[in-house]
């Protein structure tokens, strides 16, 4: 009679296939979607992609443009988690690094400028695995993000704010306030309360 030690040997080599199995094809989808989709000179194709692959919850009419880089760690958690939800009217434009492992929630009408950097997953410094750890980034609607910002994991980014170009954000950021610098700090105030709605068009072959 085989002992409760000695049953689960095959079954252990079979999960540890399947396992491998499971990351070859997160790391296809993986490859796919950040090497091929992403250039793809088509909105409907890539948003296409996005939503029913990687399970991204993309609102009417906001746009992922060209050569955006999706960080996950696997389209069945993103999708089960909702770990990367965009809103109604929102831009992302060209070179963005959108970082979903540790959940991204982005409003309506916001600006995400070219070359912008949003991180949900750090290192611990003093950790000795030097292990990660994950915080969700939360971005409210009317944001606007200049080119090259950068934004840690766990911030939040108030409604109507503005975030300069080339600032690195580890703080949150209050409704209307404008922050710049490295580390970003307040440096303004938005004169408006905003309203509009960011309709325009998608270029054709963008």
């Amino acid at each position: 009679m085989a002992s409760a030690i000695d049953a689960p040997s095959t079954g252990a080599g079979a999960d540890t296939e399947a396992g491998g199995t499971k990351l070859f094809v997160i790391r296809l989808i993986n490859y796919l979607t950040n090497h091929g989709v992403n250039h793809l000179p088509s909105y409907r194709l890539r948003h296409g992609w996005y939503r029913t692959v990687l399970g991204v919850k993309l609102g009417p009419g906001s746009g992922i443009h060209l050569n955006c880089y999706v960080w996950f760690t696997g389209p069945g958690r993103m999708r089960r988690e909702g770990l990367l939800t965009i809103g109604n009217h929102s831009r992302i434009n060209r070179n963005c690094c959108l970082d979903a492992r540790g959940g991204l929630t982005i409003g309506d009408n916001v600006s995400i400028s070219p070359d912008v950097v949003i991180l949900t997953m750090e290192h611990l410094k003093d950790d000795p695995g030097f292990a990660t750890v994950t915080r969700p980034v939360r971005i409210d609607d009317h944001a606007w993000i200049g080119m090259r910002a950068m934004v840690m994991p766990g911030v939040t980014i108030g409604r109507g704010a503005i975030v300069a170009a080339g600032a690195v954000v580890t703080r949150d950021v209050s409704p209307g306030t404008i922050v710049g610098g490295v580390p970003a700090r307040p440096i303004g105030q938005r004169g408006l309360d905003p309203g509009y709605t960011l309709a325009d068009s998608f270029p054709l072959l963008e």
